[in-house]
């Protein structure tokens, strides 16, 4: 229950997770965060992003962010016995999450096309890393891999023009999310035709639609570095940080001019109109940094509130959880977390902070729990641990 007069949107859904990795498990998770009930399936040995990073007992920071409010089931998939349980629960699900590479389900016999003869409201997510099909279908899709060859690493280019990789896995993260809109929108799809689909996300694909904008701008610009969208603007070293101030028109240039005591700048014709701001940019932001360097951060933050110019300090994670706007709009959610403890998750967007949160499982927490539920006798289930079948955590 919940302080909402609502339901959760997704309650009563029932979700068959036997992805790994982040991708896969944060479009489940996204689900399961708002009212879905999600089984997270996984091999003996566990989903691999356990040992992926730090953290004490497969409990990674990733594995966290992926699963959260999820049932871990460890089943052996290439085992018959646990292909009919696979098949078993496959029956009952609303949505099924898979991100083997092409081929590898098949082979397992959980294919869409297998699934949907027994339930033809089955919503069946698959994620890829270049697509079902095609020359790349079967390579392995890293995060390196898709922000290298997807541009993203070029736009993050060093000063030097050296491409950089953003340091977190933005691929997997973005997929997870148009994952999940997909799914959404087949489950509306669902409701009013009854049918299920099979839904097909790959990792190119969503960081190409997360990229629509510089990937337009390079065709527009022949390939030439894009122009900036306003200037000034950028990040700025101050006497003890850096903020990031931004002059989206003429009223708000003036302002900044006048914080600054750069008024002559504003009537200088390198610098008079949004045109010539663009081409003399490196010359005006050399001028404002040369400025915000003999102020500490606090100072030109409350100056530049003041005079409605559009700013901010620039924070580590730490600053931004106790920032009060932070704060205030509860966009973090205590999780109690094992082995740790209290840990702070974001809440999903949209959502109300009202909304359970639940901690992500340890490998095969639920397995003789979930078994229990499909009907699986005691002594069946105890012949299915000692045959390897199946793994319960101690």
């Amino acid at each position: 229950m919940t302080g909402s007069p609502f339901p959760l949107p997704y309650e009563g859904l029932r979700v068959l997770d036997m992805s790994q990795g982040l991708a896969g498990p944060y479009c489940a998770g996204l689900l399961g965060m708002q009212g879905a009930s999600v089984i997270k399936v996984e091999p003996p040995e566990g989903d691999w992003i356990r040992n992926a990073g730090g953290g004490r007992e497969g409990m990674t920071s990733l594995a966290i962010m992926g699963n959260p409010g999820k049932r871990s089931a460890c089943i052996d998939a290439t085992k018959p016995e646990g292909k009919e349980l696979l098949l078993r629960m496959a029956r009952t699900a609303d949505v099924f999450v898979q991100n083997f590479r092409p081929g590898v389900i098949e082979r397992l016999g959980l294919s869409y096309e297998t699934l949907s003869k027994d339930n033809p409201g089955l919503v069946y997510v698959s994620i890829t890393g270049f697509g079902a099909s095609g020359p790349d279908a079967r390579k392995p899709a890293t995060d390196s891999v898709l922000q290298a060859i997807t541009g993203m690493a070029l736009i993050n280019r060093a000063a030097d023009g050296t491409p950089r990789r953003i340091p977190f896995l933005v691929p997997d993260t973005v997929t997870g999310v148009y994952a999940a809109q997909a799914t959404g929108a087949a489950l509306f799809a669902r409701a009013r035709t009854g049918a299920g689909r099979h839904v097909q996300v790959s990792l190119m694909d969503a960081c190409a639609a997360l990229q629509a904008a510089p990937i337009l701008d390079a065709v527009l610009s022949d390939g030439k570095p894009a122009a900036p969208i306003t200037v000034p603007a950028g990040i700025f070293k101050t006497r003890d940080g850096y903020i990031t101030v931004t002059s989206l028109n003429e009223t708000m240039f003036e302002s900044l001019m006048k914080v600054l005591d750069l008024e002559v700048l504003a009537r200088d014709p390198q610098f008079a109109t949004q045109p010539e701001r663009l081409k003399n940019a490196v010359a005006l932001n050399l001028e404002v940094s040369r400025c915000l360097v003999r102020e500490d951060s606090r100072h030109w933050i409350e100056k530049f509130s003041a005079a409605d110019v559009l700013c901010a300090a620039v924070l580590d994670y730490a600053g931004f959880r106790a920032a009060p706007q932070t704060v205030h709009g509860q966009t973090f959610r205590d999780l109690d977390q094992y082995p740790y403890g209290a840990l702070p998750l974001p809440r999903v967007p949209g959502g109300s902070p009202d909304w359970p949160l639940e901690p992500s499982p340890r490998v095969g927490e639920h397995t003789l729990e979930i078994l229990a539920e499909l009907g699986v006798p005691e002594t069946e289930c105890a012949a299915l641990v000692a045959a390897g079948v199946v793994r319960q955590a101690a």
